[in-house]
């Protein structure tokens, strides 16, 4: 593999979602130094680990370890972008998406209620 450019994509989309290393790293079930050397292309993977950083991150795993294709992982038709228990549990797991998706929602939750006027 070539761990260098896996490992900026690994980075780059953990950064986008507002995530420390530590987060990611308990996400996927490995250790934040683990995670460290991934990202920094010290460290190789196993395919479990390659696979469970591309779920963790929502990424499509060809455009992980490629860089081509499309780059977010598609959920699968008839599946919820995002569930939740409630309220508060919705909140949590969005703001875990990152603050662009949390920026896109309430901008949404504004323009809807503006057109019920």
């Amino acid at each position: 593999m070539h761990m260098e450019q896996i490992g900026e994509r690994i980075r780059v989309a953990r950064e986008s979602r507002g995530w420390k290393q530590e987060q990611l790293a308990r996400k996927v079930g490995i250790g934040r130094s683990t995670l460290s050397n991934i990202e920094n292309g010290g460290q190789d993977t196993t395919t479990e680990v390659f696979f469970s950083l591309a779920k963790a991150l929502k990424l499509n795993p060809i455009w992980l370890y490629s860089g081509t294709g499309p780059r977010e992982q598609a959920a699968p038709e008839g599946e919820a972008y995002i569930t939740a228990e409630s309220l508060d549990d919705l909140a949590e797991r969005l703001l875990a998406r990152g603050p662009d998706e949390v920026c896109q929602l309430i901008t949404l939750i504004i323009k809807k209620q503006a057109e019920r006027r």
